[in-house]
């Protein structure tokens, strides 16, 4: 077997993780945002588009962003989340059959 094809199961279950913390991110964000709403959210601004947490910092100043309203941040939240569920769902599946398939 060639080098590449044994760490590609690796590489799949990698992917698989980010992807997953990327619709936990997303959901997280609803929850804070529903704790704290003036803090988190979903921001933008004229260069940024981003999930998370705002406070006064230099970087929020720099950004001039704006939260979307609330119903946008929970529908698109569970967009995200479940889009990330499904793809991340099916990167650990070709990781699993990669390394059942390579020999021992």
């Amino acid at each position: 077997m060639p080098a590449l094809a044994t760490l590609k199961p690796y590489a799949q279950f990698v992917a698989g993780a980010l992807v997953g913390a990327l619709g936990v991110g997303a959901a997280s964000t609803a929850l804070g945002h529903a704790i704290d709403p003036a803090h988190f959210g979903l921001w933008i601004g004229p260069q940024t588009f981003f999930f998370g947490k705002v406070d006064d910092s230099a970087f929020a100043r720099a950004a001039h962003a704006h939260q979307l309203p609330d119903g946008t941040l929970y529908v698109v939240a569970a967009m995200v989340g479940s889009l990330c569920w499904f793809v991340s769902r099916e990167l650990f599946g070709f990781a699993r059959a990669g390394l059942e398939r390579q020999p021992r």
